[in-house]
């Protein structure tokens, strides 16, 4: 289990040089004397305590232009790490990173969909299967063995106000994937489990480390095979008194006089990125396991090379995102609208939302992604990282949290949709 006991008993001046040394990734006492305005003997025993317990060690010596060299420290093992999970429909992705952000380890597991299959409510048992054993292994791991210290689930569903917390002691109270995770985890981390709904995911991530790193408050909108508004205001996720702030789906449409609601997600079956795809293949040839992102790119080589058909696809379609994105801001007046999933990778389809949004609404700003396909899993490790630094730093965490900066992915590098 992690040592949390262990954790909450270091004292302010280890936590606050283990805070700064987390936060530059490594450090020297040097720099630990200027960032934290300690004495420094408080550094030097700090260092040498933190060095002892094992939450510190040496990596090297820098040698300034002028000066002395000094030795170099870095976060060591046994601070811990961290671990996010998107659990989604007919996937299972793992992210593991360490306190400092700078060790992740990702693996993807899902099953290739079949055209026409009905969409499923949660991975299959084959997939689950090897998702736990992952897991399992990554508890297991001597580099890891013990020093779990904060795991979120991110699930495509309304997570209520009661259920936003579990433990692993919890998984025969639950059902399914959620319960299969949870018995992988019995035994290596008894601590709270966080569940978090998907999109509210994407949207720290994008706002951490992505395109609302230096706006307040934004709203990430997921177009993929469902559909779901992330809201932040202030730095904060805004959830809603049910846990279903965001829930794109659940508004009435039509609204026009004389139209009928004809389903409860009407909705979400008007603004899923599956409608453009089979709007476009009624009209042309596409091949049947076409992704998203490869029908979206058929469609912008056809209207550029002048076919009036793809043009008016497209039109419709982002006509309706566009209103969409007047409707969040109406509502929550974001700094900045998001765009997420494969849609959202398109950066000709992004400026059409943005042109056809402006007579709409004056204030709405409209991006794509930066962070991309992960945006999910990532969402879900910085929430664990930054409630592991909490749990273990207190009110020093604040100075760790450049580690968080670190999950970001370089430019060119992004996670392909």
């Amino acid at each position: 289990m992690a040592d949390d006991t262990r954790a909450a008993e270091l004292p302010p001046t280890q936590r606050h040089v283990l805070s700064h040394t987390l936060g530059h990734g490594s450090t020297t006492r040097p720099r630990l004397l200027t960032a934290t305005g300690l004495s420094k003997p408080s550094v030097n025993d700090a260092v040498s305590s933190l060095e002892k317990a094992g939450y510190l060690h040496r990596n090297g010596r820098h040698v300034p232009a002028t000066g002395k060299p000094a030795v170099m420290f870095e976060a060591a093992g046994e601070v811990g790490w961290a671990l996010g999970i998107d659990l989604g429909s007919s996937h299972v992705e793992l992210m593991a990173v360490d306190l400092a952000g700078a060790d992740t380890e990702h693996v993807s597991l899902a099953e290739p969909g079949r055209p026409g299959a009905a969409r499923r409510r949660e991975p299959t048992a084959p997939i689950m299967e090897r998702a736990a054993a992952q897991l399992a292994a990554w508890c297991a791991d001597p580099r890891r063995r013990g020093r779990l210290r904060a795991v979120t689930i991110a699930l495509p569903q309304i997570i209520d106000t009661g259920r936003r917390q579990v433990t692993a002691a919890d998984a025969g109270r639950e059902q399914g994937a959620v319960a299969t995770l949870l018995h992988a985890l019995a035994g290596h981390y008894d601590g709270p489990i966080r569940l978090e709904n998907n999109v509210n995911c994407s949207a720290v991530a994008e706002m951490r480390i992505g395109a609302g790193a230096d706006v307040p408050s934004l709203a990430y909108l997921q177009l993929g095979v469902g559909v779901g508004a992330g809201i932040i205001n202030e730095g904060r996720l805004v959830r809603g008194a049910h846990g279903a702030a965001g829930e794109l789906s659940r508004l009435p449409f039509p609204w026009a006089d004389g139209a009928e609601q004809t389903s409860r997600h009407a909705m979400e079956d008007r603004l899923a990125a599956s409608r453009l795809v089979d709007s476009y293949r009624s009209r042309a040839a596409v091949a049947s396991d076409a992704s998203v992102g490869e029908v979206v790119r058929a469609i912008l080589a056809d209207v550029a090379a002048g076919s009036a058909e793809a043009k008016a696809v497209l039109d419709a379609y982002v006509l309706d995102v566009a209103r969409a994105c007047a409707a969040l801001a109406a509502v929550v007046d974001p700094d900045l609208v998001v765009i997420g999933g494969e849609i959202g990778d398109a950066p000709e389809v992004v400026a059409a939302v943005q042109a056809a949004v402006r007579p709409l609404h004056e204030f709405v700003a409209v991006s794509g992604s930066v962070v991309g396909a992960l945006a999910t899993t990532l969402g879900a490790a910085v929430l664990s990282l930054e409630q592991a630094h909490g749990q273990l730093l207190g009110e020093y965490a604040v100075h760790a949290a450049p580690a968080v900066d670190r999950l970001r992915p370089p430019p060119g590098d992004r996670p392909a949709g």
